[in-house]
């Protein structure tokens, strides 16, 4: 696969993780699940692609403030004030998560070497 196939696939994928992580947040009332998943998440993607791991934070959280925004507006008696705040808290999992990514991809390519070497 070329670069730019896979600098799309990953768009892609995270595009996908976002949205299932926004739908986690809506539909399962357990907020551990949605930190473990957007942790998780990021993760993956900053393993996968390592440079810039800010970019898998502004790729996955936002869905979830939309989808709480949306489900706000369309269910206003079932969303609270502090499960709003808690969709922008998960921001801090996914620091977490993709820099915590990075940084495994890091120590694999210094331990195991790069295939260009």
């Amino acid at each position: 696969m070329t670069k730019s196939r896979t600098g799309v696939a990953v768009w892609i994928v995270g595009g996908i993780f976002g949205v299932l992580a926004a739908a986690i947040h809506v539909l399962v009332p357990e907020q551990g699940l949605t930190f473990l998943w957007v942790m998780a998440t990021t993760m993956i993607l900053g393993c996968w692609k390592r440079e810039a791991p800010w970019r898998w934070m502004l790729l996955v959280v936002p869905w979830i403030l939309i989808a709480d925004f949306l489900h706000k507006f369309l269910r206003p008696q079932q969303v609270s004030r502090a499960a709003l705040w808690g969709a922008v808290l998960m921001v801090m999992p996914s620091v977490a998560g993709a820099y915590g990514g990075s940084y495994m991809r890091l120590m694999i390519d210094n331990i195991f070497g790069k295939k260009s070497e």
